[in-house]
Order: C-alpha cells, then sequence, then structure tokens
C-alpha cells in the first residue's frame, strides 16, 4: 500500500446478522485501491455513524474500512433491557466474527486488521488475542484498561465507585441506562458488569468457552499499533501502559498526538472524532509496512 490521493469513497452498507439472528449495518469505505482493510470497534454508547469522518479519511489513505456496529446501538435490531442482555462474550464470539466475516466476503483480495476506540480497542485486544489467526494485526486509538488505580484524582475516586454502583443499578433495571446516568448509553447487565470487573480488577474474565483471556492477550504474537492522545483524561498514559502491557510477545508501535497535531488544537478523548486527519495518517503510515 502506498499513500495516494483517492476520490473521497461512498459509504456503503452492509447488513449483518449474528449466529442468534441480531442484525445491523456494517459501515464500509472502500477506496479505488487497496491490499488491507480495519474492522474498526466503536467506543462504548457511540454509534457506528461517529466513525464517518474517521472512515473516509482513512479511505483516502488507500485503506479499505468496515465500521461494526454494536448490538444494542444505532442501526442493532437489539435492545439492551431485563429480556435482552449480552456480554463480551457474546459480542467477541458472534458479532464481530460476523461483522468480520461479512468484510471478508464483499472484499475476499484485502487482508484485515482490528482495530478499536475505547472499550472497542479493549474488545479488540481481546478479539485479535483469541483469534489470532483471523487478522493480521490489531491497533487501538484514545484505549486502554479502565483499572482504577491507573488512573488518579477525581477519575480515580469515580472508578472505585462506579463498578460497584453497575451491580446495583442493573440489579434494580435489567439494564443499564448510561444516558439517564451520564455514561455511556441504553447497556446490557452482562457488558456493564463485565467492564465494572476490568475496572476493579486490571484484568480480563476468561471468554470463549472458557479460554484464559490474559494467557491469551499475553501470547499474542502479531503487529499491535496504540495511538494515545495528549489530553486524553478517560484513557491516560497509566491506562493505556496497563493495556499494552498485556502484550508480552507483540511487537508494539507506540505514537502520540498532541494539541499541535491537530487543526482543531484538541487532543483528547472524542475530539478527533471531528478532526480525524492526523490519527488516520498514523494509522496508515503502519499499516504500509504490511505491505
Amino acid at each position: 500500500m502506498t499513500a495516494q490521493e483517492n476520490a473521497r469513497p461512498e459509504l456503503k452498507s452492509l447488513r449483518v446478522c449474528s449466529a442468534d439472528g441480531a442484525a445491523a449495518d456494517l459501515l464500509v469505505a472502500v477506496p479505488s485501491t487497496a491490499r488491507i482493510g480495519v474492522l474498526w470497534l466503536p467506543a462504548l454508547g457511540v454509534g457506528a455513524r461517529h466513525y464517518e469522518a474517521f472512515a473516509a479519511a482513512l479511505a483516502e489513505q488507500g485503506v479499505v474500512i468496515a465500521v461494526h456496529e454494536w448490538r444494542g446501538a444505532g442501526s442493532s435490531d437489539r435492545r439492551a433491557s431485563r429480556a435482552c442482555d449480552w456480554g463480551y462474550d457474546k459480542l467477541l464470539a458472534e458479532d464481530i466474527p460476523a461483522s468480520l466475516a461479512a468484510a471478508g466476503e464483499a472484499h475476499p483480495d484485502v487482508r484485515w486488521i482490528i482495530a478499536g476506540h475505547s472499550l472497542g480497542g479493549q474488545l479488540a485486544a481481546l478479539f485479535a488475542a483469541l483469534n489470532p489467526h483471523s487478522i493480521a494485526g490489531f491497533a487501538f486509538v484514545a484505549s486502554g484498561s479502565p483499572y482504577w488505580r491507573t488512573f488518579h484524582g477525581r477519575m480515580r475516586r469515580i472508578l472505585r465507585i462506579v463498578p460497584w454502583m453497575v451491580g446495583l443499578v442493573t440489579a434494580i433495571c435489567g439494564y443499564y441506562p448510561g444516558k439517564r446516568l451520564g455514561f455511556a448509553g441504553r447497556e446490557a447487565r452482562t457488558l456493564m458488569r463485565d467492564w465494572a470487573r476490568t475496572a476493579r480488577t486490571g484484568r480480563y474474565q476468561d471468554t470463549a468457552e472458557g479460554r484464559d483471556s490474559e494467557q491469551a492477550l499475553a501470547g499474542y504474537a502479531q503487529p499491535l499499533l496504540g495511538i494515545r492522545l495528549s489530553e486524553d483524561t478517560l484513557c491516560p498514559e497509566a491506562s493505556f501502559e496497563w493495556l499494552l502491557g498485556k502484550f508480552r510477545s507483540a511487537p508494539i508501535a507506540r505514537e502520540l498526538l498532541a494539541p499541535v497535531d491537530f487543526s482543531s488544537g484538541l487532543a483528547n478523548h472524542f475530539s478527533w472524532l471531528k478532526d480525524p486527519q492526523p490519527v488516520a495518517e498514523r494509522m496508515a503510515e503502519w499499516l504500509r509496512s504490511f505491505d
């Protein structure tokens, strides 16, 4: 792959069905010529459509991008409730593989990596570690572990309390009403309890039919890129490094973007979504090593 000028590609959608019948749209941007593609996993509570500008910016760099939609968000035909629940295991075993398979079938000549933002980066990490032969590499942007010990000040105090609150709220409501609480969206109770467990312990629960997730992360040996935003208080350096520290066998590339790198003068957890060019350029540069 070489850096090239591509006309802004049209963003198309594919309807993807998981093994249990859950369906959502996969947003795909395809440049005129490309040999590498990125399956992109959004942040918690963020719909796929919020990544349209990033998808266009990455496609203009000559990279195919397919933006996954989380179960329960945006175009998904599921909504979290007491009767409709899921956790990390369902996303890792059914939803993400369905999107990867659909992207691969639509573009069979493309090599795929998996990447994500925030919680999407964590789940991309788990998927890559548990399915290393399904992808060629793994990357994340503005992501890290939610482990409370990797934060300081107010965020540290919040992360000591919120995981316990998640258990209480989801027991009462049957789901997590994030919009009312000011964190995330309407989320499944098991999903949020999985997140809360990592926030308390710094570890990931075993997934994929009881496989040891931490051992899988330690054994992952394919290329890995982590991009950190210097003003990101939701994923600070210690959080970023705690997640990277789980990868003991992978060749790791680190990139740091600061306000000076962005036309907006901002470099925080969500600001880059409106000003995605620097992130797209760093990721595309790393992906050129796959040719």
